[in-house]
């Protein structure tokens, strides 16, 4: 996935428009003008990645509704031409934005909990991973938790979708409780993502990791007994 490599114990960035596993010459945030014997398929993917980093940058400021095609192709340096090669237009580039992040951010989830044997340690380095990559890159944050739900119904089902497949990650080995709807587990993401929305809003995106006992506690507790709720969160305090 595209990013850069951190020092031990950084959160990962997210960072579509730096090409990762190419040599430095060729992972350009601009390409150089005239000729330049650049491969055509570097070129159209460089490209494209530096439109979907605009997206995320021109969300912070301007929020979806009033992004336009203008906005993107400065922020990116591209012309309306190349734009349109990529993209039929705003909300095919949030898309691929959205599918490009979400992917991003859970692939790293599930990457953080591999080594859990516990259900409830895979919620607390699950829930603990997420909040640090969010406070690190507030253009996802804000992407997830505000902006696909105002950029139509194809991005509210790309958030379903994601909050699926967050949910997959941290349920196994979670206890059976007959009793308790099938979804509760994705609803309660959806109330996570509330929650980091909040944060968005006030602009604290960094301070999201105050957040994690409580949260932790929050997904934890219908399962759980509350005195054990409290006590694996504290671990992540």
């Amino acid at each position: 996935m595209p990013g850069s490599p951190q020092a031990d114990g950084e959160p990962e960035r997210f960072e579509p428009d730096v090409l990762a596993a190419l040599p430095p010459e060729l992972a350009l945030s601009r390409l150089p003008v005239g000729r330049h014997g650049l491969p055509r398929a570097f070129i159209a993917r460089n490209q494209r990645l530096r439109i979907i980093a605009a997206m995320l940058r021109v969300l912070q400021r301007q929020g979806y509704p009033a992004t336009t095609i203008g906005h993107l192709t400065h922020e990116a340096g591209v012309s309306r031409a190349t734009f349109y090669k990529q993209f039929e237009g705003k909300e095919e580039c949030f898309l691929a934005t959205y599918d490009l992040a979400a992917a991003w951010l859970c692939e790293q989830v599930e990457d953080s909990v591999t080594a859990c044997r516990e259900w409830p340690d895979r919620v607390r380095v699950g829930v603990t991973a997420a909040l640090q990559l969010l406070a690190a890159n507030p253009g996802v944050a804000n992407l997830i938790a505000i902006e696909a739900l105002q950029a139509g119904q194809a991005a509210r089902l790309r958030r379903q979708a994601c909050l699926g497949r967050l949910a997959e990650t941290l349920r196994n080995g979670r206890p059976s409780r007959g009793e308790l709807p099938l979804e509760l587990d994705e609803m309660l993401l959806g109330g996570v993502f509330s929650y980091v929305a909040h944060y968005v809003e006030t602009e604290r995106t960094e301070q999201l990791p105050e957040a994690t006992a409580e949260l932790i506690q929050y997904l934890l507790i219908p399962y759980l007994e509350p005195g054990e709720t409290r006590r694996i969160a504290r671990r992540a305090a």
